[in-house]
């Protein structure tokens, strides 16, 4: 099974719709079973950037844009090839918001999809969490909510839950940590395969300078985008067996995303 994650930087920057037209490509070439998009534009006159790339790649959506007063949605979406049977969106709510005096974070969400898996089901969770560098009490009251959300999904006898998605938190941060297990979880047995960890080869920087789009971004090259798998779980059920880096190299001269990508092999 083939797991992809991606922000596609929404409409953001001159070439926004070479850039859909390259995401797109690239995603067809990399033939995912399920992508976890983060920065999906849709508009209230119907136009909706996940559908248009689940029409192009055979895939179903779970996609709950929510419009703004410009009637403009920024949000998450996922892409499977096998039948979707259930979606909700949730917002990453915390009494810890109260700190972001701007409100910015309120958009922040997760998308939860239950997805046709052989003759049983599968969750998979996709999220993007607060980007501010000084918010890491804000991210970690988001991840605890994440892991409330996937624990009901959770079962150390079948297939894990597939969480991915922008964190904008590096892995040795609080967040990530509580997560893998490296500080307490936020549910009691509960955490997480970080894929890198287990798999990549190098930094694995999701956030890079290499990228011409961040040039004269004032943010050092991280590794902020992650596949997690859930854990406990039946091995080899679920385990990595190769992790790439998607959306690094133009198309048709134009780079994707100020984002790169992951693409993520797992045993099914």
């Amino acid at each position: 099974m083939r797991v992809a994650t991606w922000n596609l930087w929404w409409r953001f920057g001159d070439d926004w719709k070479a850039r859909h037209s390259a995401v797109a490509a690239a995603l067809e070439a990399l033939e995912p079973d399920i992508v976890c998009c983060q920065e999906i534009w849709a508009t209230q006159d119907g136009m909706d950037q996940s559908a248009v790339l689940a029409e192009r790649l055979g895939m179903h959506v779970a996609h709950h844009p929510r419009f703004g007063r410009r009637g403009e949605s920024f949000g998450n979406a996922i892409l499977s090839r096998s039948e979707i049977l259930s979606s909700e969106v949730h917002t990453l709510a915390s009494e810890v918001h109260t700190l972001a005096v701007d409100n910015q974070s309120g958009h922040r969400s997760a998308v939860v999809a239950r997805i046709a898996r052989g003759d049983g089901e599968m969750t998979v969770i996709c999220t993007h969490l607060e980007h501010r560098f000084h918010l890491s009490e804000i991210r970690q009251g988001q991840v605890a909510t994440l892991c409330e959300l996937a624990a009901p999904h959770h079962d150390p006898e079948g297939f894990p839950v597939i969480m991915a998605g922008d964190f904008n938190a590096v892995p040795t941060s609080e967040e990530i940590r509580m997560l893998t297990g490296e500080r307490p979880p936020p549910v009691p047995g509960l955490v997480f395969s970080d894929a890198w960890s287990q798999a990549g080869d190098g930094p694995g920087h999701t956030w890079s300078g290499q990228n011409p789009y961040l040039s004269q971004a004032m943010w050092p090259n991280r590794r902020i985008d992650y596949v997690f798998v859930s854990t406990p779980r039946p091995v080899p059920v679920g385990n990595i067996s190769a992790i790439q880096l998607i959306g690094t190299e133009p198309i048709d001269g134009v780079v994707p995303s100020d984002h790169y990508g992951l693409a993520v092999d797992l045993v099914d």
